[in-house]
């Protein structure tokens, strides 16, 4: 069961999907169609979507879903960021540097952290939000301009 719900504002939206895998699909192209929307390269696009697609598969992973079987998320267009948010009600465990390197897992944040601008984690005890954030292209070559 799919819920998209675009709010009151055209700068924020939300989905709401089963924590199923065959939702995925369904997450990449939500992405994918505001990142377009707010003016991403391909590159970008590609990197946001990618970065999406790890939270998400995280969420359904290793999350709990909610009463209704579903996880939630959003994205938000600020004038030179895109924020998309995944949250589920599970418990957030850091995974061990040993296991995860013998696990083959636990390596899901560095690899979102490597593709977008930045990325939130908050644990509370209604459980997890992921938040990543893609800078426009334009704002991030005016920020290595002022730093360089």
């Amino acid at each position: 069961m799919r819920s998209p719900n675009h709010t009151a504002s055209a700068s924020a939206s939300e989905l709401h999907v089963l924590a199923r895998r065959s939702e995925l699909g369904v997450a990449r192209k939500y992405a994918e169609d505001i990142a377009q929307a707010f003016g991403l390269d391909e590159d970008s696009r590609y990197e946001f979507v990618y970065a999406v697609n790890e939270a998400v598969t995280n969420a359904i992973r290793h999350g709990a879903s909610d009463e209704e079987d579903m996880i939630h998320m959003s994205i938000i267009a600020d004038a030179d960021r895109l924020t998309f948010a995944v949250r589920d009600r599970g418990t957030f465990v850091m995974p061990e540097a040993d296991a995860a390197e013998n696990s083959g897992g636990g390596r899901g944040l560095a690899l979102m952290a490597s593709l977008v601008d930045e990325v939130d984690l908050h644990i509370d005890p209604g459980g997890t939000t992921v938040r990543l954030s893609k800078l426009r292209t334009s704002a991030v070559e005016a920020a290595q301009a002022q730093a360089g």
